[in-house]
């Protein structure tokens, strides 16, 4: 018996680790659930496209870890720190931004934790790195977390594919 214990123990300390419990639980729940966290990246696309700073910091928790495609020089913590700075390019830098959600994908880690990612477009950007009106293309990786009963992004990892060099 107790070889058997060994046996099974780190396959259940994994499980409840990774959440593989979650397998178990109502399908139904599960699939509201992934539909709802699939949601977000539609309302960012909404939000973005209105230029609604404060639709999008709705969608993050208040203490949101917010990483943006410069990195260490975008990383913003708190909804107030997001909401200035997406406030403020939205009158600069993307004032003619027309965002695209093209593709969503969750992975749950447990019943109240996902993560999400997103494939984006954006075209009418006003950044240093692209000719304006070429197209971005990039990846967010979301952590969202239900709280109260609702998915929020409480980290996010931003990451543009860059555009090939001349010559490369």
């Amino acid at each position: 018996m107790r070889t058997l214990h060994r046996a099974f123990a780190p396959a259940l300390l994994a499980a409840l680790i990774t959440g593989a419990s979650f397998a178990a639980a109502n399908p139904a729940d599960r699939a509201a659930d992934e539909a709802a966290i699939k949601d977000l990246g539609r309302r960012w696309q909404d939000a973005w496209n209105k230029r609604d700073a404060d639709a999008l910091t709705a969608l993050l928790a208040e203490d949101v870890d917010f990483v943006t495609v410069l990195g260490p020089r975008g990383w913003m913590k708190g909804h107030a720190q997001f909401h200035e700075a997406h406030a403020r390019m939205f009158r600069t830098l993307f004032t003619d931004s027309h965002w695209t959600t093209n593709e969503t994908h969750v992975k749950f880690i447990r019943p109240d934790l996902a993560i999400q990612r997103v494939l984006w477009s954006t075209t009418g950007d006003r950044v240093r790195h692209v000719k304006h009106g070429e197209p971005r293309n990039g990846i967010f990786t979301w952590v969202v977390e239900k709280r109260n009963g609702q998915w929020l992004i409480i980290a996010s990892q931003n990451t543009e594919s860059m555009p090939y060099l001349p010559g490369q």
